[in-house]
């Protein structure tokens, strides 16, 4: 049996959204569904465990405050939740003043050597990359979060966002375009 087409999905998201809307407790179904995604997105964002976490809490609490206001978009709550998730998260960097974590034990552990999956250079090339995205645009920043972090396709993003999904891919292509250009003076 193959994966369910994404007009069924939507249909159940859609039904899901409107149990939301009466009971707030069916944001547990949701943190059940979407809370570990939501961890590991922000996690290699903001490379933190108690910030990630923390922006987790944000995401429901703030899905349980909109509950019973929230409207109907056609989009998956799963686009909705990482677009809350982004933006906290370029919150959390503004209020933080775009600083990297300064204290080792605030600081992701740095894979070592006998970790064959990493090495000096992957982690060099990672860093470079994620200084030239925190000079983006905040826009150009969220639609890349969401669409290679997130993992979201563009029909979602543009939901997300409130453009179509042909808008969102020249926005993402645009922005990758950006970026490319910026990790090539940061490397030159």
């Amino acid at each position: 049996m193959g994966k369910p087409s994404s007009a069924l999905m939507l249909k159940q998201e859609k039904q899901l959204f409107e149990r939301l809307t009466q009971d707030p407790s069916v944001i547990g179904e949701l943190y059940d569904l979407h809370a570990n995604e939501l961890y590991g997105f922000l996690l290699k964002r903001c490379g933190h465990k108690e910030t990630a976490e923390d922006l987790v809490a944000h995401v429901f609490m703030r899905l349980l405050e909109s509950s019973t206001t929230l409207k109907w978009q056609g989009v998956r709550i799963k686009s909705w939740l990482f677009t809350v998730a982004s933006n906290a998260l370029t919150d959390h960097f503004r209020k933080a003043g775009n600083r990297l974590a300064d204290d080792e034990s605030e600081a992701e552990q740095i894979p070592t050597d006998d970790d064959p999956a990493w090495n000096t250079e992957v982690v060099i090339e990672g860093e470079k990359l994620v200084n030239a995205m925190r000079t983006l645009s905040e826009r150009d920043q969220q639609i890349l979060d969401l669409r290679f972090f997130a993992g979201l396709e563009p029909m979602e993003i543009g939901g997300a966002i409130g453009v179509s999904a042909n808008h969102a891919s020249v926005l993402v292509y645009r922005a990758l375009a950006r970026l490319r250009k910026k990790a090539v003076v940061a490397t030159a």
